[in-house]
């Protein structure tokens, strides 16, 4: 797949081109004129992608142009479902050879047959290719298009001469910022040169709140200015704007960029200056810009606004700097200014519009702009029907109402800068509905499997796709879901609302995605490549789900409501089918035996439902994602399936008790292996284990260990144990054990065996077993990061391992008992530690010295029922919390002997009280008082 990509610009083409080109390999072998229309095809189509990227680049396109464009994209899916097509059943011509004269001339005779019919199909696709090259040199496609239009004005500008009576919820954020750019903390620093970037999503009010600190202050200095870039800088424009600013009057300036920056740099010499650079879109103009500024110890300011955290993170990177990370109004402020806007009034609203103001509101998510031009439509409309009309069409009304002109151009401006592939990869998010929590690595691999990435500079199809994600964070186009556990890495994101109808908009225009719901019309779609289902079905949108046609679909997704879908049968080109059920709703049982003649499948998911696994995946040969993790199987105890044949198969993620037959090592491109069940296996998978040389991550599950033939087990045991040695010579990232129940969980031995050279291991976690002790090739395990694991004792030596480790950034670790009646963490230890959570039966002391655990932001500690615990006197609980310099939330849980609660309480909290930030800790302490026979009082 390294050269096939699909995107909404192009469609298929480059994908389309890809297959051509192995067309007219000797492998297959064409006539003299099959061949000649092939490589027709690939001229005309090759000259027919440059133009629609072409295309993509205009900011407007004619009615002309866009029916062209289309009418290319559709014909590029048809000709390369044919050849698609032609491909299977060539493949089953070669699959079906059999020994035997008779067989074999009945064989080359249904190839003859395919090629001729190939042939035909051919001179059909040939005839369409020519009509649309004619249609483009008469209507003159690529030349009617022209970037001229009537200048806009700046959109930034209300923002500029906004009356600050009429704004809400800036006065935080504006005093927070000239703290941070004026403060006198440290007077040496104070008189430094600073810069402060204020990020945020389009239409938070970055202009509106670098105006009000530039109005509030700008009086302190001698010279000031206040510029804007845009997403195309003309630079002399914008340094002569600064020169203006700051008083010099010379109006025969020419436009060398240079020039302009030495006279910049001489009038701003002495001088205490501040700037405001508005609206920056690249780290390029940044550093262009950088150069007028002088470095004169004046304690001259500058402040810079931008939607792309990268291009803050560079404005700041030389200086005294701060990113300012501009946050959503909060549920009060949004009510404020909505009302104030609509009923000339912060705190009330008539009793008929209370319900629809709500859900407006829950719809702007916090964002001013789309506060403001929500409320400065619906004043127009003064009648609850009426709102709740727009309400329900508001992506239409943002795209027609000239209204939300301002808005949608704020929204369409980061559109527009991204690259193609982003694009496409952001339009993709209109497969999922309103306030979907989306996983990254789910939605990286549909990425790939719909052709959306390649790999590029080094860099492998996963880690391209998820580069694409971080860009699309990075650019403020999705908002990141942070889980206290994560420490900077997103693993999940949303898309803002009013993002997510311009994203459907696009889809619309585009013919990329049609969304199923309440507003889906009824009589159907023609040419549908990407189904998306968004809300529960009722019985006509049922009847019209079964009734479309299918067989050019590419794409089936359905998130929470997926309780209605056309046989699997009638989609036999589908590309990705992602079906999800809630687990709130009655299970229904889901027969996926039937996606054997999916021949193009590459991305499989199911949730929630009850499964039935096929016993072959036999045609799959290009499934790439197979994930049932969440599902219940009809029958586990028959559940024996053969995925062998399945060699492009990266991750793979399985109900428990799913038995794989023999040939586990044939999946050598195998990435994920989640839900392993260890003791339903057979010895010989878990030694093909060791082949998979790709495997970064592995989850084993033991279900029941305990079996009549312990010494069976106790060699499986061995087996794995072999195999783990080896994975973890190869590329093995992530290990995780899980005992459940009743199961017996491997011995001391096997642990202390198991990695004896971690190579790269990442993270280890363990759940539901318990440790002799801190094995020892955790020393050489020199990148993990994320550690999970419980011991039966934990000696101060076991500690310092634990302590040495470079990458180490999240700890849980549960000991029953510590010999030495005492754990110390020394300084200079856990260097890289965010995250420490630390549960013990008996623990008389914990002391932090000065300087450990230098980037702890989270303490967690729970002390048990162990006597040693329960007998401790208040100047030996935890101590030297006070050191921990960068902590941010502590959780202390105490165990204690009826009546020594509060106490014990209050030794713990004064302890807190010692931390020189201790007013800013988010602190939770809880003392559970236990009677003298072990019961909770």
């Amino acid at each position: 797949m390294a050269g096939m990509v699909v995107s909404a610009a192009t469609g298929a083409l480059s994908s389309l081109l890809s297959k051509l080109t192995d067309l007219l390999t000797d492998q297959y072998k064409q006539r003299k004129g099959v061949r000649r229309d092939i490589d027709f095809l690939r001229r005309e189509l090759t000259d027919m992608n440059a133009a629609l990227e072409k295309l993509a680049d205009m900011v407007k396109l004619d009615a002309q142009a866009k029916v062209w464009r289309d009418k290319v994209r559709e014909m590029a899916c048809d000709i390369e479902d044919s050849i698609d097509i032609f491909m299977l059943k060539l493949g089953q011509e070669d699959d079906d050879k059999q020994d035997g004269l008779f067989r074999r001339i009945v064989g080359k005779a249904r190839e003859l047959r395919l090629h001729y019919q190939f042939a035909d199909k051919i001179q059909e696709l040939r005839a369409r290719v020519e009509e649309q090259s004619q249609s483009r040199e008469r209507y003159r496609i690529d030349g009617s298009i022209s970037e001229s239009r009537v200048v806009e004005v700046d959109p930034r500008l209300p923002a500029l001469f906004e009356d600050a009576k009429r704004l809400v919820g800036v006065d935080g954020p504006r005093e927070e910022i000239i703290e941070r750019l004026m403060g006198e903390d440290d007077r040496h620093c104070s008189r430094q040169f600073k810069v402060l970037s204020i990020v945020g999503f389009g239409g938070l009010g970055k202009t509106t709140l670098a105006n009000q600190v530039y109005s509030k202050i700008k009086n302190e200095f001698e010279c000031t200015a206040f510029v804007t870039v845009s997403r195309t800088p003309h630079m002399p424009k914008i340094l002569k704007g600064i020169l203006s600013g700051v008083g010099y009057r010379d109006t025969e300036m020419e436009d060398d960029v240079q020039k302009l920056i030495e006279i910049l740099r001489a009038t701003l010499n002495d001088k205490r200056y501040f700037i405001i650079i508005d609206d920056l879109w690249s780290i390029k103009d940044w550093r262009t810009i950088e150069c007028t500024f002088v470095e004169n110890n004046n304690a001259s300011r500058v402040i810079t606004t931008t939607r792309i955290q990268d291009v803050g993170a560079s404005c700041c990177f030389l200086s005294q700097g701060h990113v300012y990370q501009m946050q959503p109004l909060n549920e009060l402020h949004s009510r404020r200014l909505f009302f104030k806007r609509l009923f000339d009034t912060e705190d009330s609203c008539p009793e008929q519009f209370r319900e629809i103001s709500h859900d407006m509101l829950r719809k702007c998510k916090g964002v001013p702009l789309a506060i403001t031009s929500i409320a400065s439509l619906l004043a127009n409309h003064m009648h609850v029907d009426i709102w709740g009309k727009i309400h329900n069409s508001l992506g239409s009304e943002l795209y027609t109402n000239p209204t939300l002109e301002w808005m949608r151009h704020v929204l369409s401006l980061s559109y527009n800068d991204l690259s193609h592939e982003l694009k496409t990869c952001l339009l993709y998010l209109g497969t999922y509905p309103e306030d979907y929590q989306i996983r990254k690595y789910e939605l990286v691999r549909k990425w790939i499997a719909e052709g959306f990435v390649r790999e590029k500079h080094g860099l492998d199809m996963q880690e391209a796709a998820v580069s694409c994600f971080n860009e699309l964070i990075n650019r403020s186009m999705i908002q990141p879901c942070f889980n206290e556990d994560d420490f900077g890495e997103v693993l999940t994101c949303q898309v803002h609302d009013l993002m997510l109808e311009l994203i459907i908009s696009k889809c619309k225009e585009e013919n990329f995605i049609t969304i199923i719901d309440r507003k889906f019309p009824m009589n159907g779609a023609l040419q549908i490549r990407r189904i998306s289902h968004h809300q529960f079905h009722n019985r006509d949108m049922a009847l019209t789900v079964e009734s479309m046609s299918a067989s050019q679909v590419r794409t089936y997704v359905s998130l929470r409501v997926a309780d209605c879908m056309p046989p699997f049968s009638k989609f036999e080109l589908l590309r990705v089918l992602d079906m999800e059920r809630s687990f709130s709703m009655d299970l229904i049982c889901l027969d996926v035996s039937a996606i054997n003649h999916l021949f193009l499948l590459r991305y499989l998911r199911v949730w929630g439902f009850r499964v039935v696994l096929p016993k072959k995946f036999g045609k799959l040969k290009h499934l790439m994602t197979l994930n049932m993790s969440q599902p219940w199987l009809d029958n586990p105890s028959e559940q024996l399936s053969d995925f062998s044949s399945l060699s492009s198969l990266r991750h793979l993620s399985l109900p428990g008790c799913v038995i794989f037959k023999n040939g586990l090592s044939k999946l050598c491109n195998l990435r994920d292996l989640f839900w392993f069940d260890f003791c339903s296996n057979s010895t010989e998978c878990i030694r093909d284990l060791s082949e998979l040389t790709n495997l970064r991550n592995l989850q084993v599950m033991m279900y029941n260990y305990s079996r009549p033939d312990g010494v069976e087990n106790n060699r499986k045991t061995t087996i794995l144990s072999t195999s783990l040695n080896k994975l973890g010579n190869s590329n093995l990232c992530n290990l995780a054990f899980e005992v459940v129940s009743s199961a017996r969980a491997p011995s001391a031995q096997f642990w202390s065996n198991c990695l004896a050279s971690p190579r790269h291991l990442q993270r280890f976690s363990l759940y539901g077993v318990t440790m002799p002790k801190v094995p020892n090739w955790i020393a050489h395990a020199d990148r993990l990061a994320h550690v999970e694991l419980e011991v039966q004792e934990l000696p101060s030596d076991d500690v310092q391992v634990l302590a040495q480790l470079p990458c180490l950034i999240y700890l849980q670790l549960r000991a029953k008992t510590i010999p030495e009646n005492i754990i110390i963490i020394h300084p200079q230890t856990f260097h890289s530690l965010k995250c420490f959570k630390f549960f013990c039966g008996e623990l008389p002391s914990l002391t932090f010295e000065p300087a450990a655990m230098p980037q702890l932001q989270r303490l967690e500690i729970q002390l048990g029922l162990g006597q040693g615990a329960m007998e401790l006197q208040d100047d030996n609980l935890v101590s030297g919390i006070e050191h921990l310099a960068s902590l941010e939330k502590i959780s202390l849980y105490r165990c204690a002997k009826c009546g020594q609660g509060s106490k014990i309480e209050s030794a713990l909290r004064g302890a807190i009280s010692r931390h020189p930030k201790s007013q800013a800790l988010q602190i939770y302490v809880n003392c559970r008082e236990y009677d003298g026979n072990g019961k909770l009082v």
